[in-house]
């Protein structure tokens, strides 16, 4: 991951076939137009309503339920009692119009269930985000977003995905990719928008695990 400035502060529906394969280690933005940039991040576990955040330097930390671990370019977040409900890196690049690309791979360990990995935060409506990626056990773990399946038999293997927002003053629109495939696109709300990505939800299951690598960002 190309992320560095250290920043601290104490704080069932059908299923869309998308062959899964392994992605490459650096596939890059979809579409044209594209600059790479590196904005600076943080760490935020949530434990029992309190948020604390930490450096990007950050190599492991760990809350009452939940741990983050990075090793090897991959990075771990973890919830393992309900102690802790979040466990993200949050992106500090605040937005509310332009266009901003997310790039990722993500594996979800089995046994994770209904659990968000990555979202577009900010709507000055009555909802906080504008687009969350979930994690769901059934058909051997399914990603959800925008209203719908977007890929299935996903436990264990690694995903890649890129989500564009084009932020308006009126609201804009997002698209999400799987794989280098186009699988959805909606309109999305106005607001203060920013990318998280990580592991947030109210445990389930005994715990919920997402790894990332290979995160990068793009504007234009």
């Amino acid at each position: 991951m190309r992320l560095a400035r250290r920043v601290a502060t104490i704080t069932g529906a059908a299923v869309l076939a998308v062959a899964v394969v392994q992605p490459s280690a650096f596939a890059g933005p979809v579409g044209s137009g594209w600059t790479e940039h590196n904005p600076s991040w943080n760490l935020q576990i949530q434990s029992k309503g309190v948020i604390t955040s930490y450096p990007s330097s950050t190599n492991s930390a760990s809350g009452p339920g939940g741990s983050y671990l990075r090793s090897g370019g991959v990075q771990t977040f973890k919830l393992f009692n309900n102690g802790s409900n979040r466990v993200e890196a949050r992106i500090q690049d605040n937005y509310r119009t332009g266009q901003r690309q997310f790039e990722g791979e993500l594996k979800v360990t089995a046994g994770t269930d209904d659990e968000s990995a990555m979202q577009i935060f900010g709507n000055d409506g009555d909802g906080a985000t504008t687009l969350m990626i979930r994690s769901f056990t059934r058909n051997g773990g399914t990603l959800r977003g925008g209203g719908k399946d977007l890929v299935s038999g996903i436990n264990g293997k690694w995903v890649r995905v890129n989500v564009t927002h084009n932020a308006t003053a009126t609201g804009g629109s997002y698209s999400i990719y799987i794989n280098g495939k186009h699988v959805h696109t909606a309109n999305g709300p106005k607001g203060d928008h920013y990318f998280k990505y990580g592991v947030y939800g109210t445990l389930k299951t005994a715990s919920a695990e997402h790894q990332w690598r290979n995160v990068h960002f793009y504007r234009k």
